[in-house]
This record gives structure tokens, sequence and C-alpha cells, in this order.
């Protein structure tokens, strides 16, 4: 190889070159062709260059030919020596670039004496033999000392080797124990997925397939997932796991035909170019805690079912602790009504009588619709709401409410405070609990006594240091205090239990302050108490004030007279005759053009004839033939831009929340006031 890469140099230098591979070669080639130099390497076959060299010098012809030894085998001081003496011109050692081959040739040419090379005298081929054995022998013992060197040191990386791949195993059956005793599956694969590099044993647990089903098949993984999650993974395989930002969960369908849930994280794995080679992963089997998640979530919804139920069973044991004063107030009121009804015929022609007869009926009914309206509040079945709302005028109502059925031995102080701000809360439900606390100061003064209902604001810095769920900066404050019998140390440590009671058996559940408690600690407030036997006891509820809470507006009410009327057509619908003629009979006498029906078909009818001039519809929920909802919904894809007022005496909370979607339907609630009505009419019109 060497010998025909410097013959390729050499013709590219534009020489003519003879190539030979010993001496005996290279000797016929000087007899049969004219040489102008000769470049000849030591270590031959047959005839090495040393026994050349001097046999070139021993042919007077060939005696001024240049003869140069390009070697990389004999290259001592020794061998340069051997190479001059036998009358070598130079002495190369391989490798050195072509240039220097040219210039070592041209130097000798310049330098080159006419006068024959002598041979060293006594110098004969045996001598020239034993010399080149010599070197022969030197080289040998060179190469055999490299060798034994080098066997030394290749039994050293043998050995070292040896244990290298000792603790490679150890450390591979370390990891494959820490991988077989976990129940995690470790995997790792190739960056297209196409190759499973390693799945630890845990898999043919979870999945419930072999190892090697999954190492021969690598897409076996994607075929166990569950149809329903399958496109899913493959979209996230394919985006994440290269990026590292692969966590998914997923279900896997078993062999068995059983489900697992998994949850499946990757990395990548970089090489020493910092490039993504491989990808790395855990899964784990969360089927339990998948299953556990479940039913917590099932109790959950047990609980605030059964915490519903039982909020609505303490609205019915209030409403029956009220029943017979609320029958007692009812009984009067229609004793009203009655008598003045009775009356009315007879005072007929004294005008003042007559008013003042007229005023009385319209103070009953005005009596009893606010306690009607109360009830609903009270007993009515309606989900958690959240809504700004003025504790003040919240205990107006239950105000009127025990002024008209509590004892006439119980007197009823209110303090309320002014400017007191909104609160965000469920109204009903602090009604609920409202009432619940004066029911209970009530049935604390059988003999009577002073309940006393008060409202402010405090600042959270003045709240004890006790109350450490302290997390908004103002609270309004609500105090029941009452002066009646009051409860020792130990029966006030278990009022906020579940099932306790003071009362006697039947006359109470135990389940009043622990829904109080419930309830106003879902509004993220809190309830103290303060009792001594014989003092009366004082409760305080504390409900955060709002970051949005503004001051109750004052809205001025308007007679009827001062209400402005119009000339629109309105749809008046009402199953109740008399309601109906009424309606009619006011309306009309503020210029409106009315259409009566009787049921929600007859208005259905009337609207897709009128339409076009109908500007506003009244109803209410609970018609015959069709319902007030399917009404609404018909009249509205008819004319997307009617104006509807819905007026009933209860509207479901579902329905209610889907129809105020709608800003052209408004809500009035029977029984009201017709100066009410006629206000809202107007501004659902000019809106």
């Amino acid at each position: 190889m060497n010998r025909k890469l410097l013959k390729i140099q050499l013709e590219g230098e534009n020489f003519e070159v003879l190539s030979a591979c010993d001496g005996y070669d290279a000797l016929d080639c000087l007899k049969k062709t004219e040489i102008d130099v000769i470049i000849s390497d030591i270590l031959m076959p047959k005839m090495d260059g040393y026994r050349f060299c001097y046999q070139v010098r021993k042919v007077e012809k060939w005696n001024r030919i240049p003869f140069i030894f390009y070697t990389a085998t004999y290259t001592s001081p020794s061998d340069e020596k051997l190479s001059f003496d036998l009358g070598a011109d130079a002495f190369l050692k391989k490798p050195v670039q072509t240039k220097i081959i040219l210039e070592t040739i041209d130097q000798i040419f310049k330098n080159e004496q006419k006068t024959p090379k002598k041979v060293l005298k006594g110098f004969t081929d045996m001598d020239v033999l034993n010399e080149y054995s010599s070197r022969l022998v030197e080289k040998l013992e060179e190469k055999n000392h490299e060798l034994i060197m080098r066997y030394g040191e290749l039994e050293h990386e043998i050995s070292e080797r040896a244990k290298v791949e000792e603790d490679i195993i150890a450390s591979e059956e370390r990891f494959r124990q820490l991988t077989d005793a976990i129940r995690e599956v470790f995997w790792m694969s190739s960056v297209d997925k196409t190759e499973m590099i390693y799945v630890s044993k845990s898999y043919e647990e979870i999945w419930g397939r072999s190892c090697k089903s999954l190492l021969d098949n690598p897409i076996s993984w994607l075929d166990s997932i569950h149809p329903e999650d399958r496109d899913r993974m493959m979209e996230k395989t394919t985006k994440n796991q290269y990026s590292g930002e692969y966590n998914e969960e997923y279900r896997i369908l078993r062999p068995d035909g059983s489900i697992r849930w998994i949850r499946d994280r990757a990395f990548p794995v970089l090489n020493s170019k910092n490039e993504v080679f491989r990808l790395a992963g855990i899964a784990e089997d969360i089927t339990e805690s998948k299953e556990n998640e479940r039913r917590l979530k099932e109790n959950e919804y047990k609980r605030k079912e059964l915490e519903k139920q039982l909020i609505q069973a303490q609205k019915l044991e209030g409403l029956g602790t009220l029943a017979s004063g609320i029958a007692h107030d009812f009984n009067n009121i229609l004793m009203i009504i009655m008598g003045h009804t009775s009356l009315l015929n007879q005072v007929r022609e004294n005008p003042e009588k007559f008013s003042k007869s007229i005023d009385a009926l319209q103070t009953a009914s005005q009596r009893g619709a606010s306690l009607v309206k109360q009830l609903l509040t009270f007993a009515r079945k309606t989900e958690f709401q959240m809504e700004l709302a003025q504790i003040n005028s919240i205990l107006r109502e239950i105000k009127t409410m025990m002024e008209q059925t509590f004892p006439r031995n119980i007197q009823i102080l209110s303090l309320l405070g002014e400017g007191l701000p909104s609160t965000l809360c469920d109204t009903n439900q602090i009604y609920q609990v409202l009432l619940n606390l004066c029911v209970n100061a009530r049935d604390a003064m059988p003999k009577g006594g002073l309940l006393t209902i008060k409202t402010s604001v405090v600042n959270s810095e003045n709240l004890e240091s006790k109350h450490l769920q302290i997390r908004f900066k103002e609270y309004v404050k609500i105090e029941v205090i009452d002066t009646g019998i009051g409860m020792d140390e130990t029966t006030s440590a278990k009022i906020f239990e579940p099932f306790f009671t003071t009362k006697g058996i039947g006359k109470g559940t135990g389940l009043g302050l622990s829904l109080v408690y419930s309830i106003i600690d879902n509004h993220q407030g809190f309830v103290d108490v303060h009792t001594a036997l014989g003092f009366g006891t004082s409760f305080y509820v504390y409900l955060p004030v709002s970051e949005s809470a503004n001051v109750n507006k004052i809205i001025s009410e308007s007679s009827e007279s001062e209400i402005h009327g119009g000339t629109e057509m309105i749809l008046v619908v009402e199953d109740e005759d008399m309601i109906r003629d009424l309606l009619r009979t006011l309306l009309q006498s503020k210029g409106y053009r009315i259409v009566n029906a009787r049921n929600g078909s007859e208005a259905l009818a009337l609207f897709k004839k009128y339409y076009k001039e109908i500007s506003l519809i009244i109803t209410d929920l609970g018609l015959p033939v069709l319902g007030g909802v399917e009404l609404i919904q018909s009249s509205l894809m008819i004319k997307p831009d009617l104006k509807i007022i819905l007026a009933s005496g209860f509207i479901d909370p579902n329905v209610k929340s889907e129809l105020v979607k709608n800003s052209a339907i408004r809500f009035i609630q029977k029984p009201y006031q017709t100066n009410e009505l006629l206000a809202e009419i107007r501004s659902a019109i000019d809106r």
C-alpha cells in the first residue's frame, strides 16, 4: 500500500516510476532499465534493503545512482549509520511529505560526486547479512518487549473490563430487583415508539400481558387502551412525550375484560450531543385512588343531599312551630275581610265609614300577602344561590312574622344599624338561620321576656382572637338576645352538636343549631354564643362583607295614580276569572288595549293572530292545556324582541334560572300591588 501510494505521489510530480516488491525484483529492473534514483525500504521479503544497497554499490555502472532509504521499521541511529556505511545517500523515516522526498532528491543531484562511491573495506555478503540479522534480532527483541508490555496492559485492560462488566451486570441486577419490587411500570423506548427497549415486570401484573409481547410488538400498548381514550392518547403521545410534558391518565382493557386506570409519565433521554435519542417513563395503576375519588364524590353528593333534606326538615319543623301563630293571624285577617265586606252594603251611603272599610280591607290584604310571601320564602326548596343581600331587610321580614305569630307576652326590639353594607349570601338559608335563632329565643322565654335583634359592622381587628377563621376585613354582626332561662357551661358546649337538644321529647330534633353552624360556615362566617343559667342567651352571627358591597338603596314607592299608562296592546293570560277581569279593568283604565286568554293554548292562538300589535305578555306559569313556559318559548320564537312579565306565586328555581337568561323576561310575585304591576309594565315596554 505504501509503495503504491509513493508511486502515485511521484507520478503526480511527473516522474516515471518503476516499482519492485523486494531486492531481487529491483536488481532485475536495474539490469533492464536505466534508473536515475533508487528509493528503497529496508524490511522486505527475500532480499532486504541493506543487501540490495550493498549489491547496487558493488556494481560499477550502478555505483553512481543516488540511493535513498525510506523506512518505518529500522529507524534507530545504528540503523541509519549502517545505511550510510553501505553507501546510501539519504535516510528518511516514514511518513514524510512528498515535498521532503523531492527536496532530498534534488539535494543529492546537486552534491553528486562523479567519483564512484566506496563500500567500507572488509564488508562481504555475509557481513551484510549478519548486520541485517543483528538488526532484525534487535527489532524482534524490541517488538517482543513491546508485546510483553502490551500483553501486560491487555491483561490489565481485560481485568478492568471484566470488573466493569461485572459491575454493569450487578447494576443491571440491582435495577431489575428495584423495578420488579416496585408496583409501578418502568419503561424505555425509541423516540418513534417502534422499539420497546425495556419494560419492568409490573407490566404483567397491571396490564395482564407478558413483557415479551410488548417487547415484540410495541404497538400493542396502544391497542390495550380503552377505545374512548385511545385517540386522545395517540395525540398526547405524539405531541408531549418528546417535549417532557407528558403526564396523562387513561384507562386500559385487560385480557380478562376488567378496566384499570393508569397514570403515565414520560421523559426525554439525551445523548452526549444533547439530542433526544430515547424516551423513558413510569406508569402506575391508580384504579384504587380513582375508585376512592369516585366514592368521595358520591359521599359528598349524598352528604349535600342529606344536608338539603335536613335543612328542609328544619324548615318544616320551624313552620310547625309557627303554625298556631300563623293560623291565629290568618283567622284575624279573614275576620277583618269578612266583617268589613258585610259592612260595605250597610255603609255605602256613608262615605267616611265606606272609606274606612275599604282601607281596612286593603290593609288586611297586604298583611295576608306579606305573610304568604314570608312563608314561601322560608319553606321553598332551593339550590344554594349566592347574591348580594341586605341583612336588615331579611330581619324586618322576620320581625313582621314574629309580631304576627309570637306570644303577646314577648316584646320584640329591633336595633338595626344604619347604612349596613350588603353581604354575599343565600337569602333563603340566612332567613332560616335567623328565624331559627329567634324561635329558640322564644322557646327560652316561656313566661315572656324581651327579644332583641341588633345589627352592626365590626372590623376584623376588633373580633376576639379565638375566631381563627377570620379572613375578611369587615363583618356584619347580627345579635339575637333573649332574657330567657339561659344555659350552663356544660350545655352551651354541646349546642352545635347534631341531635343535641335542650327541648323535651317531640319538641325538637336537635338539628337546628347544628344546621345554623353549618350554613354560616358555608358562608365563610362564624357563630358565637354567650350565656349563663338564669341570665338569658346571646347569639352572635358574623357574615363577611363582600368587597363589592353597596349600601342598600331606598326605592321610592309611587302610587297607582302617579304611574303613566299607554296605548300598547297587552296579552293577559290568567286562568282565574276574577284576576283576569281585574287586570282588564285596571289596564284599560290606564289606556292599554287588552287581549285576554284563560289558558296557554288560547293565548298562543291569539298571539299568532295579533303578534305584530302585541307589545307585552303577562302570564302565570301554571296554565291549563299549555303551560306558561311552553307559551313563552313559542311566543319568543315568533317574535324574539317580545317583552314578557311572568306573574306567579311560586316559580321553581331551576325554571327561573333558565328563564332569567333571557333579559326580555321579568318576574313579579303574587300577590302584588297594582302599582307594582303598572310600574313593571311601563319599565318593560320602555326598555
